[in-house]
């Protein structure tokens, strides 16, 4: 009598094969259509407004900066099937103190490795900028070109700036708007420096100020003397990181300690809804605080 099954589970099995096939495919195929559409929707709306205007042109800004190969459009949804996932982890082990910590943590998780990649290459940038600038000034002295001084400092340029300058002289030379050029330089970098000096350039571009020599030296000089004191900053960061890494190494270290002194311990945490909120909530704020302990180190260390 078993033999006689054999055929109409051969039958389905082909059939759901072929539909998961045909799904996949479809799947493959369709989101090249529908997704860019229905983003475009979405982008159309928050563009509208100008607080959303302002959060996606820094959302762009930062995947430019940091090189990301995700658009704001992917981090969002990144965000959010994250966000998803976390909450039905905790949905699933009946614990909503534990889906509400997961929810936050891989809401906010994708946001700040992006800011922080990005803080990283900023950071890079700043301890370059005085020679940068320095050495704008000194091609700027023997042209008196705004134009023609960010073209021929190219060579000489410093690494971690090049980027920024071709970028910067791409778009001076593809028949666009000078002032509006500096002004997306400074805003990418987003330094009172980078402001600073956008203000002098575009004085000079605009012909408010038909010298700006003196301006860019004494700009120069302040920088030189800040980076100076900015170093000396870095030593009380540097304690503060370690004191940090040192907390969070005796309380891990205080696991299979505690475990030694209660042998219930991994039962009380893993398999009761209290310990896994406890567990939840450390792993949340130990994330998110070494997260925005690196970001608050690296943007002003």
């Amino acid at each position: 009598m078993s033999y006689y099954l054999l055929l109409p589970m051969a039958l389905c099995l082909f059939l759901g094969f072929l539909s998961i096939g045909i799904l996949l495919e479809r799947v493959r195929i369709e989101p090249k259509v529908f997704y860019p559409k229905t983003l475009g929707i979405l982008r159309e709306k928050l563009m509208a407004d100008k607080n959303g205007r302002y959060v996606y042109g820094r959302f762009a800004i930062w995947c430019s900066v940091a090189g990301s190969k995700l658009s704001p459009e992917g981090y969002f949804i990144l965000s959010l099937l994250g966000a998803v996932a976390g909450f039905w982890i905790g949905f699933f082990t009946g614990n909503i103190i534990s889906s509400i910590s997961l929810f936050v943590l891989l809401l906010l998780t994708p946001t700040l490795l992006l800011f922080a990649r990005y803080t990283v290459r900023i950071n890079r940038m700043i301890k370059s900028f005085c020679h940068f600038v320095d050495l704008f000034t000194r091609y700027y002295s023997s042209r008196r070109s705004v134009v023609l001084a960010f073209r021929e400092m190219m060579g000489e340029c410093p690494k971690d700036m090049l980027g920024e300058l071709i970028l910067l002289n791409n778009r001076m030379s593809d028949g666009g708007d000078p002032v509006e050029a500096i002004e997306s330089f400074a805003e990418r970098i987003n330094h009172h420096w980078a402001y600073d000096f956008a203000t002098y350039i575009t004085s000079g571009l605009q012909g408010e100020t038909e010298d700006i020599q003196s301006s860019l030296n004494r700009l120069t000089n302040e920088m030189f003397i800040q980076q100076d004191e900015k170093e000396e900053r870095n030593s009380e960061i540097y304690s503060i990181w370690i004191s940090l890494v040192i907390v969070i190494i005796i309380c891990l270290a205080f696991i299979p300690y505690n475990q030694t002194l209660l042998k219930e311990s991994y039962r009380l945490y893993f398999f009761t809804a209290d310990g896994q909120a406890l567990l939840s909530i450390a792993l949340s704020v130990w994330c998110l605080s070494i997260l925005l302990a690196f970001i608050w180190g690296r943007r002003h260390g």
